[in-house]
């Protein structure tokens, strides 16, 4: 949490402390104005965008910056100011893009969130500063539609699946492990803070060939070049402290970060519905290292570690009343080393090994749980620009999976040990092509080979584009995609093959003046899903790929920077018919996971003359089905409907020079008790009754202040 409030540094940086105004005008090769262009300074979120006649004006807080100017549908084009010299005037003329020509770029399933788009969606800035999301990469994500907001759990699930089935690349590689780990009623946290990247790509569906092992989604993050300037960051917050230092050379810099997270003072002042045997807590280091090499090459490397411990009193689930002590311990470290470069003729290299290490230990009093996972993937990437209408992109993945599992039954002495390790090979090429300057098109495909399994697949990718006006396109996307069955179904038995769901998506957008509007529609079919007896968990035998099932459904969002001067926000709509037979469902059922409509509004206010932000955010999805027992019927039980108001408010000062932000947010400010669903006991009572457990928070409302100090 200590970046949540760099948010508001960002937004008035360049009005406190402005060194020179730099202006000029941003148009195409024949002269005519841009309307609506980005300009940016590189490093940072600082930025206009044109007027009417294609002029800007903007503030610059740094000396002899450089300047990117971007247009949808044209290449960017970056000038270095020379600001000692008084240089205070800059013009682009910007050239058409080979891969997005007059504006057509293939957008089915797939928001692009860099802070270089033009059709932005989801900046880091956006994360930290909507409330729900408590500075979380994956809460904000949920105010996106696609997503379902499953408060007990905090993965990703998109369009009726499951959260396995989102999986996240940093730089294009694999991160195994990216949400914390957790226990019953506390929900997963991203482990990364939002502003290591410069920008994500989430795909809801239909990504592209050279991402894999996912049936659902990708959300690729892009981690940023160069800081703009060396400076130290310190966090004081009502959950814990950090401090980082980064220290910026001319063609390299490194920086080095420590937080610890400690929740038993807050706790003490918040009740809470269980009891704390052992409060959460948790360390955290972070390195980073960028170097340039030559005029195009980049070498990057960051190393996350985190260790975290907690635990509580929950019930047992076997006879009503009994209680259990459930603590766990989670070691995770994340590195991730990459080499992009520029090799000339129109070639372009992107390579980088990534390696997750994960142990956890969890105690819950009747047994004991020790896992282990290793994750190495290597993979190189290379790109060629015939012209301005084709391009192709071909690579080569291998990645490492080790998974061990000791269990240990404390009562009956059992005990069983799983373990086993998988080469999953993989092999894609994709193409781009625009036949007209209208038309884009993209065809994929994408072969893998697990030596686990000892079976193979092959997987297609295509998307075409058409622009319909100035302002408005409609795309179209199909892809097969594969997954190998999660590590926790491999204990018993590799007898199994991968998993598979085949994706339709047809997609809206319209864009213009500030305002971006998009409606989508999708089926997806699942083949192949791997289903088990439940009464019969340890027998390998009855495991098999007999799973199937499906979702369709509407997407639909909105965000307006401009109909009300100062104010942004954005709302997203959300419906799934969403059916699957898989695990231990003994027939075709909606999921406990699937709500049929969810919707959210986010807003938010930049008010200068007192330099502080106010933010409000509200998500509602109805229902969710669970399975009662006490009934003859599979997965008929429905939840209450859910609804979180969340609202933040950002205050920047200046204490002895140094810029300080103070941040304050209050999540379910309503204090609703939602219930996401019911647990069963596993013994009825006297009347034979299985009695009901609510599924719900820990506690009705989340007080977060924290004070945020740059020197």
């Amino acid at each position: 949490m200590k970046n949540i409030l760099s948010a508001a540094l960002i937004i008035v940086s360049i009005s406190v402390n402005a060194q020179v105004i730099v202006k000029g005008k941003i148009t195409d090769k024949n002269g005519n104005p841009l309307v609506g262009a980005n300009i940016i300074v590189k490093g940072n979120n600082d930025g206009v965008v044109t007027d009417s006649i294609g002029n800007y004006y903007l503030k610059v807080n740094a000396a002899n910056p450089t300047l990117i100017a971007t247009y949808m549908g044209y290449i960017n084009q970056e000038t270095k100011v020379s600001t000692t010299k008084g240089q205070t005037e800059i013009n682009f003329k910007l050239k058409e893009n080979a891969n997005q020509i007059e504006g057509v770029v293939i957008s089915a399933g797939t928001f692009e969130t860099s802070d270089r788009k033009r059709g932005v969606t989801l900046q880091p800035l956006d994360i930290v500063t909507t409330p729900s999301a408590t500075g979380d990469i994956y809460g904000a994500l949920t105010t996106l539609p696609g997503t379902a907001a499953i408060g007990e759990d905090g993965r990703l699930f998109v369009r009726g699946g499951d959260g396995y089935e989102s999986k996240t690349f940093i730089d294009g590689l694999l991160s195994k492990k990216p949400y914390s780990s957790n226990v019953p009623d506390l929900p997963s946290r991203g482990r990364f803070s939002p502003f290591l990247f410069s920008g994500q790509t989430f795909s809801t569906g239909g990504y592209s060939a050279e991402y894999g092992q996912a049936l659902s989604s990708a959300l690729i993050l892009n981690s940023n070049a160069l800081p703009r300037e060396s400076q130290t960051d310190i966090s004081i917050m009502s959950v814990g402290l950090g401090v980082s230092h980064t220290l910026r050379k001319e063609k390299s810099s490194i920086s080095v970060g420590v937080d610890y997270t400690n929740l038993q003072p807050y706790s003490q002042l918040s009740p809470r519905r269980f009891e704390m045997n052992k409060y959460p807590e948790s360390i955290g280091l972070t390195l980073v290292a960028r170097q340039q090499v030559g005029d195009d090459g980049m070498l990057k490397f960051f190393n996350t570690y985190s260790g975290t411990r907690f635990g509580l009193e929950y019930p047992d689930l076997t006879v009503p009343g009994s209680m259990s002590n459930i603590s766990i311990e989670n070691k995770n470290n994340y590195s991730n080393l990459t080499y992009t470069d520029k090799l000339g003729k129109g070639w372009f290299l992107k390579s980088g090994v990534a390696m997750t290490i994960d142990q956890n230990n969890l105690n819950l009093d009747s047994y004991l749980v020790d896992e282990s996972n290793k994750n190495v993937q290597a993979k190189i990437t290379l790109k060629k620009n015939f012209n301005e209408n084709a391009s192709v992109l071909f690579g080569a993945e291998e990645t490492y999976n080790y998974f061990n599992q000791d269990y240990n039954e404390v009562s009956t002495s059992f005990s069983n040990n799983s373990n086993f390790d998988d080469f999953e090979t993989a092999l894609y090429a994709e193409a781009d092509y625009r036949p007209i300057s209208k038309i884009a098109l993209r065809a994929g495909i994408r072969g893998e080979r697990s030596t686990l399994l000892n079976d193979n697949n092959l997987g297609t990718r295509f998307s075409a584009t058409v622009k319909i006006t100035n302002s408005s396109q409609l795309s179209l996307a199909y892809g097969n995609f594969y997954q190998t069955p999660e590590d926790d179904l491999l204990r018993f038995t590799h007898n199994l093959s991968f998993e598979r769901a085949n994706h339709y998506i047809a997609n809206f957008q319209w864009e213009k003046s500030e305002r971006l509007f998009r409606v989508e529609a999708y089926k997806k079919d699942y083949k192949n899903l791997v289903i088990y007896n439940p009464s019969e968990i340890w027998n390998g035998e009855s495991y098999n790929n007999a799973g199937k099932g499906h979702s369709q459904g509407v997407d639909v969002f909105y965000r307006d920077r401009k109909t009300i001067r100062g104010l942004e926000f954005w709302i997203s709509y959300s419906y799934v018919d969403s059916k699957r037979q898989y695990r231990y469902y003994p027939k075709m059922v909606t999921p406990s996971f699937a709500p049929t409509h969810s919707a959210s509004f986010v807003a938010k206010k930049w008010i200068q003359s007192i330099t502080t932000q106010f933010a409000l955010s509200t998500t509602f999805s109805t229902g969710r089905p669970y399975n009662n027992p006490n009934s003859s019927e599979f997965m008929d039980g429905r939840a209450p409907y859910y609804q979180d108001i969340s609202i933040n408010c950002s205050h920047l000062r200046t204490f002895f020079g140094k810029s300080t932000i103070i941040y304050a947010s209050i999540n379910n400010l309503l204090g609703r008790d939602n219930i996401y669903g019911y647990r069963y006991y596993s013994q009825p009572n006297a009347n034979g009754v299985y009695e009901a457990f609510p599924l719900k928070s820990d506690s009705k409302r989340f007080y977060f202040l924290g004070i945020f100090i740059t020197l």
